[in-house]
This record gives structure tokens, C-alpha cells and sequence, in this order.
């Protein structure tokens, strides 16, 4: 018996030295484990427009077929109603005892400040991975003080479409490659004179009249609207290479009444290009998928890079979202594993469906996709290279500040643009200093 109970200590000290257990799905027993599911929950902004119906449908499929690929993990899709801002509705959310893993969201500098989003870089180099497949322009302005925030997506660089036929019907070459805004007005000029129709008031060119093309153009002449705090205007919007800047576009504007003026690149050039009232518009990605519901139309359109200022560089403020872990998730792993196998895998089926959409972020996903080879979106794909962050990722409060821009819109002189900005200036730092 003694041998014996000496042999059994022996076994069961190898057993415990070579970390054996019991075999997975039972106890001690012989009673089945319970498996411990795994919930993760992703928050995002519920909303009406299309675009953010498309991005909840696409998100609801994939945590549905990551579910059923990866058994114990269940993935839930939260819609924050937001009729503060998103940053708000986060915030609130974040209060209550309810978990919370991830965040898709537009970048947002209030959230970044506060800590809500755990660091990503420690996790890349844990699993000896790179950002390399990503955009660099992206994966840097998705890096504050030196921690990746989120995985980039869903860029929003501007670029210009244009209507082939009415290139064609005005005699103007169509625009390829490189090119500066005063190229951009003069064939606006020429598209307004060769496609005049009677009782139809048409323009050679829309642009968006927002501070998006406003930090272009600024950047473009090497200065942005805002200071480096993002917490004054005064000296920056009003700065002689800004006012240079937007008093060209000005001038052209009013002088030759070739450009019409609307409030964003999004929906309202769609409706512009489709309704044929202009041969160019300057907008988002985002008018690329709408207008691929009309085959008949889509076939007329081209897209081109951005314009520079003639002795400027280029320069494209672009928005995008970003797909983070919160700081306070308990199931960061998990988190983690759901960010590499379905946002960052360029094999995914949610790259393909995501793709349809948006532009792709992942440069090998772009690529097996097609979206690198489509005349438009290569377009889009290459003003990244030129992306800067918008005036409102360096101060969250520039997103809901009212603008009143009737007076620099009829701003016949440089001396007048430069009064109108001054005056846009001080009643913006005005509003930000009432909202501290």
C-alpha cells in the first residue's frame, strides 16, 4: 500500500508539473463545464440618413456571422439616440453599470482627452503585428500623443466629380491628375457658357462652403484656421494666406457667378450632379454610392484629385470614423480578437460588403476588392496621401459653432474677405469661450 500511495504522489506530481487538467466540458465528476459566453458590445450613433443605416446593417451582419464563427462570444450592436452629439450620448452611456467593448464613431478629440479609448499599439505588438496594411495619413491622425486611438475607417477626403458630357458639349478637357483651383474655376467659367438651358439655372461648379474646404485650402497655402489648440480662430482664419486663399475663390465666385455655393459635400452635391445643375462638384465618397444606384448617369461622371493653390501643395481635410476598444471594457482580449479577425483581416467577408460603401482602409483589402483599380475611388484612395485633420478634430466644440457666411460670400475684394473672416473669426471664438 505504501508503494502504491508512493506511485500515486509520483503521478500526480507529473501531472501538476506538465500543467495537465481535465479534459475540456468536464468537471470533476464527470459533470460538463459551463462555458462561459463572452458578450461584447459595440456602441455607434443611431440615426435616419442612409449612410448610417448602411453602417448599422453592415455592423448587425457581421457580429451575427462572427457569432456563429466564433461559438461563446455573443456581439451586440448599441444605437446611441445622440440630439447632443455623439460625444455626449458616449458619455452618458459610459455612466451607467451596462458594459461597453467597443466604439465606432467619427474621431472625436473630447472623448480622446478624457481616456474613454484604450491605446491599440500594445496590442499590435503583443500579437507581432504592424499597422502596416493601413493608410499612413490615417493611422497618424488616428495617433494622439503617441497612442492609436482606433483602427481608421470610413475616410471622407474631397475630391471633384465631374460630368463627362458637359466637359465634352464645352469643349474642356477633362481633368486628370494634378491641377490648382485657379484651373478649377477657369473650366467652371467654360462649363457654365457651353451648357446654358433655357429657363434652368445651371453653374459650371458647386462648392461646399464649410470650414472641411476651408482647412483645405488654408492648409494648401501652409496654414490652418485654427490655432494648434484648436481654441481661437482670431490670427488664423483671417491670416493673410487664408484670406488669400478664400479671396480667390471668392473672386471667382462673384466675378464670373460660375459656382454655386452649397453647405456640405455630402447629400446636397448628390442632388446637384443628379439633377444635372452643375459640370463639377467638390464632395465626399459618399456621393460615389448614391450615384451608382443610376447606371444611366453614372456612366457620365468622372472623379478628380482636389485642387491646390498654384504655389501651394496638397492639402485635403478629411473626416473619418474609427473602430476602438473602450478603456473601460472588461473583455479587452475579445475586443481585441473581434478588431483582428473582422476589421483589420483584408480576407474578411465584412472588407467586401464594408467596400460597397466606403473607401477601405486596409491597403490589401483595396486591392483584392477592386476599389485601387475603379478610376473614381482610386481617386479618392489617392487624396489620402494628402489628408490633414479637420479644424474640428482639434476642437470638438467647432462642430456645433453657427456660422454666418453671407457676409464673406459676397465679398467682392480681398479687403472685404479679409473684414468678413475677421468678424467670422471673432463670433466663432466667442461661441467656443461660451461653451467652456
Amino acid at each position: 500500500m505504501k508503494r502504491v500511495a508512493s506511485v500515486s504522489v509520483l503521478l500526480a506530481a507529473a501531472i501538476s508539473l506538465a500543467g495537465c487538467s481535465w479534459p475540456a466540458g468536464k468537471e470533476t465528476g464527470g459533470k460538463p463545464a459551463a462555458t462561459e459566453q463572452k458578450e461584447l458590445t459595440i456602441l455607434m450613433q443611431d440615426g435616419t440618413s442612409a449612410t448610417v443605416k448602411n453602417r448599422i446593417a453592415e455592423l448587425e451582419k457581421q457580429a451575427k456571422l462572427y457569432e456563429q464563427a466564433v461559438p461563446g462570444v455573443k456581439v451586440t450592436i448599441e444605437k446611441l439616440a445622440a440630439p447632443k452629439g455623439f460625444a455626449p450620448a458616449v458619455q452618458e452611456r459610459l455612466k451607467s453599470d451596462k458594459s461597453a467593448d467597443l466604439l465606432f464613431g467619427g474621431f472625436d478629440p473630447l472623448l480622446i482627452e478624457q481616456g474613454a479609448l484604450a491605446d491599440l499599439l500594445p496590442m499590435f505588438k503583443a500579437d507581432k503585428l504592424t499597422t502596416d496594411d493601413l493608410y499612413e495619413s490615417l493611422t497618424a491622425m488616428a495617433t494622439v500623443k503617441g497612442k492609436l486611438i482606433g483602427i481608421p475607417m470610413a475616410p471622407e477626403p474631397l475630391a471633384v466629380y465631374f460630368n463627362k458630357d458637359w466637359f465634352d458639349k464645352a469643349g474642356v478637357p477633362q481633368p486628370k491628375g494634378d491641377w490648382t483651383w485657379e484651373q478649377f474655376f477657369n473650366a467652371a467659367i467654360k462649363l457654365k457658357a457651353g451648357n446654358t438651358v433655357t429657363g434652368k439655372e445651371t453653374y459650371g461648379s458647386a462648392i461646399p462652403f464649410d470650414l472641411q474646404l476651408f482647412e483645405s485650402l488654408a492648409q494648401s497655402s501652409g496654414q490652418s484656421i485654427v490655432s494648434p489648440e484648436g481654441n481661437r480662430l482670431s490670427g488664423y482664419l483671417n491670416s493673410k494666406p487664408v484670406t488669400d486663399a478664400v479671396g480667390l475663390l471668392l473672386y471667382h465666385m462673384n466675378s464670373s457667378k460660375a459656382s454655386k455655393v452649397v453647405s456640405s459635400g455630402g447629400a446636397q452635391i448628390y442632388n446637384e450632379l443628379s439633377n444635372q445643375n452643375v459640370g463639377m462638384a467638390i464632395g465626399q465618397p459618399v456621393n460615389y454610392s448614391l450615384l451608382g444606384a443610376n447606371p444611366g448617369l453614372m456612366s457620365k461622371i468622372g472623379v478628380a484629385p482636389l485642387p491646390h493653390m498654384e504655389k501651394g501643395t496638397r492639402a485635403n481635410a478629411l473626416y473619418f470614423s474609427t473602430m476602438s476598444i473602450l478603456s473601460g471594457s472588461k473583455q479587452k482580449e475579445a475586443a481585441w480578437k473581434f478588431v483582428k479577425d473582422v476589421i483589420l483581416n483584408s480576407d474578411s467577408a465584412f472588407q467586401k460588403d464594408w467596400g460597397q460603401q466606403e473607401l477601405l482602409t486596409s491597403k490589401a483589402a483595396a486591392q483584392k476588392t477592386g476599389q485601387q483599380r475603379d478610376p473614381a475611388l482610386s481617386v479618392f484612395i489617392g487624396e489620402l496621401s494628402a489628408g490633414i485633420k479637420p479644424a474640428v478634430y482639434k476642437n470638438a466644440a467647432l462642430a456645433s459653432v453657427s456660422i454666418s457666411e453671407k457676409r464673406l460670400v459676397a465679398s467682392q475684394s480681398v479687403a472685404e474677405a479679409l473684414a468678413a473672416l475677421t468678424e467670422m473669426a471673432d463670433q466663432i471664438d466667442q461661441q467656443l469661450m461660451d461653451k467652456k
